[in-house]
């Protein structure tokens, strides 16, 4: 009973000195969290507001009726056409191709990049630069595989810029699969007719008459661009309320870890205060003399 009353005592006793030792440097803590707070609140509203365009689609699925005549179409050597699937949209939008064209179309080297920035490099290069810009910097693009969804949005200092971004992004995937569906549409009616010519069996015949009439359909799907693809749930709009920088949880966050510092740094130097002549003994084995004896002797 008595040990247990004696360990009492001494936990209250470590607890006082810790007090102690807060109250003892309550100015440098209060100090040091003041300059911290203050200086990332002045960063924050320093910090460029950036405005972010979303778009939400939906990838079309594949008709059960289109997709039994895979197997008879492989017999003649051609693919079924069919729309693309959710991985091949997704894929193309973080596809370099595809970067290029909308870098292009919109015209956005002139409008992202100062002259300064390109100064000097080839074309090559300027395309690449334009490419990386928009990969890493600008658009993203987020799955919902259950809910068989695609999130494309675009972030911008400016907000109509932002939103002609992420229009032109869909305007792009929109035209080039239309363009591929109705090549490889041409290129299978193209074999296909020459197929029919060495048909002699009418059964043989009319299938490849079946295939020729749903690459006819295909590519009147394409020529029509309207949800052949994907379906636009909700198109890009100019954003009116910035997404970064988040001031009040910078600010936030900077008064928590600041305070932490502060009271992690305020047991240091009492460390240092009760041991100086400790550190002094080591300044003086190390040579680091004034780092440590000079000041053990303040």
């Amino acid at each position: 009973m008595d040990e247990m009353r004696q360990e009492l005592h001494n936990d209250e006793i470590n607890l006082l000195d810790l007090v102690k030792v807060l109250l003892r440097h309550k100015g440098f803590i209060v100090r040091f969290v003041f300059v911290v707070t203050v200086g990332t609140a002045i960063v924050a509203f320093l910090m460029t507001k950036v405005y972010e365009s979303r778009a939400v689609i939906s990838p079309v699925e594949t008709p059960a009726a289109q997709s039994g005549l895979a197997a008879m179409a492989a017999q003649f050597g051609i693919a079924a056409p069919q729309s693309s699937n959710y991985s091949e949209i997704v894929g193309l939008l973080k596809s370099d191709v595809l970067m290029q064209r909308v870098m292009e179309k919109g015209k956005f080297r002139d409008i992202l990049f100062d002259k300064d920035d390109l100064e000097g490099l080839s074309e090559n290069e300027k395309t690449w630069e334009g490419i990386r810009l928009l990969k890493e910097d600008i658009l993203g693009v987020k799955e919902h595989k259950k809910e068989n969804t695609i999130d494309i949005s675009a972030r911008y200092k400016d907000p109509a810029i932002a939103q002609s971004i992420a229009a032109t992004t869909l305007s792009e995937l929109t035209d080039y699969m239309t363009a591929e569906a109705k090549r490889v549409a041409g290129a299978n009616m193209r074999h296909l007719e020459t197929q029919i010519v060495n048909a002699a069996d009418p059964f043989v015949r009319q299938k490849i008459y079946s295939l020729i009439a749903q690459q006819i359909e295909t590519a009147m799907m394409a020529e029509a661009k309207e949800n052949f693809a994907f379906k636009v749930i909700d198109p890009p709009r100019v954003p009116d309320k910035k997404v970064k920088p988040k001031r009040a949880l910078m600010v936030v966050l900077a008064f928590v870890i600041s305070l932490f510092l502060g009271i992690l740094l305020s047991f240091i130097r009492e460390h240092y205060r009760r041991n100086r002549e400790e550190w002094g003994e080591i300044g003086r084995m190390s040579g680091l003399k004034g780092l440590f004896w000079k000041r053990s002797h303040a």
